[in-house]
C-alpha cells in the first residue's frame, strides 16, 4: 500500500468545507486540522490529508483529484513508507547487483 501526506493551505473561511469535501474521498483515511501558534508566520498549511491506495498511480490521481480543488491555494505533498516497507526495500536493494 503507498500512502501520503498532503499539507494544504486554504482561505479560512473555507476551511470546513473543504475538509469536509476531501473526507468524502474513498483514498482519504485522516483529515486533520493544523492548530494556528497565534502569529501570522507560524502556520502555512491549514489541513493535513492522509491518502492511501494500493498502487502509487491510484495513489498519484488521489492526490491530484485534492491538489486540484478550486478552493486550494496550495499543497505539500509527503510520500512516506512504513518501518517494514524500508528494511525490504534495503534488502531488496542489497540483492540487486
Amino acid at each position: 500500500m503507498t500512502k501520503s501526506f498532503i499539507l494544504i493551505e486554504v482561505d479560512e473561511d473555507l476551511k470546513e468545507v473543504v475538509k469536509e469535501a476531501i473526507r468524502r474521498h474513498p483514498a482519504v483515511s485522516w483529515v486533520y486540522t493544523v492548530i494556528d501558534g497565534g502569529d501570522e508566520e507560524s502556520v502555512n498549511y491549514d489541513i493535513v490529508v492522509k491518502v492511501e491506495a494500493d498502487t502509487r498511480r491510484d495513489l498519484d490521481d488521489a492526490e491530484s483529484e485534492i491538489r486540484t480543488r478550486k478552493e486550494v491555494r496550495s499543497t505539500l505533498t509527503l510520500e512516506v513508507m512504513e518501518k517494514e516497507d524500508t528494511a525490504m526495500r534495503s534488502k531488496n536493494k542489497s540483492l540487486q547487483i
